[in-house]
């Protein structure tokens, strides 16, 4: 790590310093496009199993372009708005920090390990050597319960958070990295930063890991499929062209197929049966609004409005098994 002081990032000139190449991109477009040759810190956990938001295969499809980048959505736009406003609270509550806001104006990466960075900010402080990254995460009233530990009930980063610390520590040659969590609510709190152990270590898993996920990449290959997680995204990319495709030598798909009818035949007596019961109940209770039963329990109807609305149209890809021989 490079323990010379730091002044602003303006010192960083766009261009190559030691392996690292600093891009200083015009515009979010250019950015967005200067990201694409690489995994960046942020997505780097799919490759280590920890995102809960991204798997390999999602990641894959991203930087294939088979699948649109996820970086600019409802959520990803809050928090770069949330970014500004804790950066303005970082610079009150400490005051003796020089904190410099990167917002997006350079973009580290590593062109041979095509790993990326973009930290949030920089910060220098008083009796530190070197200079230290800032990463800004933001979070709900609701969604803060993601960072708390169970046992000691403090604020702690998840796996995913610090692993892209740590890359943005290394890749901007940083003494040191922090988180800062902003909460939303029904006001704002910002979190004192937390400090991100620099694990060499795990630097080279995760240069392996990358480097791994590349080379699948480009001879055609992809990662595993996660069927629980991706499944949207499978039915997105494999729209039915029409074809015919021979399955015959795998030899767990009959025993799948046979899988997928008997829940389908569950399903529809589960469903049937549902309906049977509420009307057994209805009937019973004559109108009530609530009946006590032997055991105690509160039987309750209530009768829900909807709303009438407009549906757009959609698509589905539907899915059914036929008996051999059949067309």
């Amino acid at each position: 790590m490079n323990d010379e002081p730091f002044q602003s990032i303006g010192d960083l000139a766009a261009g190559i310093t030691g392996n690292i190449e600093i891009i200083k991109p015009a515009n979010r477009a250019e950015w967005l496009a200067a990201r694409k040759r690489d995994v960046t810190a942020s997505d780097v956990s799919t490759l280590l199993g920890v995102n809960p938001y991204k798997t390999p295969f999602e990641l894959w499809a991203e930087k294939t372009g088979r699948k649109a980048d996820a970086e600019d959505n409802d959520v990803f736009r809050r928090g770069r708005a949330m970014e500004f406003i804790a950066i303005d609270f970082l610079r009150e509550d400490y005051p003796d920090w020089k904190i410099t806001h990167s917002y997006n104006n350079r973009y580290f990466r590593d062109p041979m390990g095509r790993i990326g960075a973009t930290p949030d900010a920089f910060v220098a402080m008083p009796g530190r050597k070197g200079r230290g990254i800032i990463q800004i995460k933001s979070a709900s009233d609701y969604s803060v319960k993601n960072w708390i530990d169970p046992e000691t009930r403090e604020i702690t980063p998840p796996v995913y958070v610090a692993v892209q610390a740590l890359i943005e520590a290394e890749l901007t040659k940083s003494s040191y990295a922090m988180v800062a969590l902003i909460v939303s609510g029904h006001g704002l709190k910002l979190h004192p930063p937390i400090e991100i152990p620099l694990v060499p270590k795990l630097m080279t898993r995760i240069r392996s890991e990358v480097a791994d996920f590349w080379r699948l990449t480009d001879s055609g290959g992809h990662p595993d499929t996660d069927w629980k997680r991706d499944g949207a995204l499978i039915e997105e990319l494999y729209e039915p062209d029409g074809s015919i495709v021979d399955l015959a030598n795998d030899n767990m798909l009959p025993a799948i197929c046979d899988e997928k009818a008997r829940i389908a035949s569950e399903k529809g007596v589960i469903e049937k049966r549902l309906k049977e019961i509420k009307a057994e109940l209805l009937d019973k209770m004559r109108g009530a609004s609530a009946a006590r039963i032997a055991d105690g329990r509160l039987i309750t109807a209530k009768t829900v409005e909807r709303a009438g609305y407009e549906v757009k149209a959609t698509s589905y890809i539907d899915v059914r098994i036929k008996k051999a021989g059949a067309e």
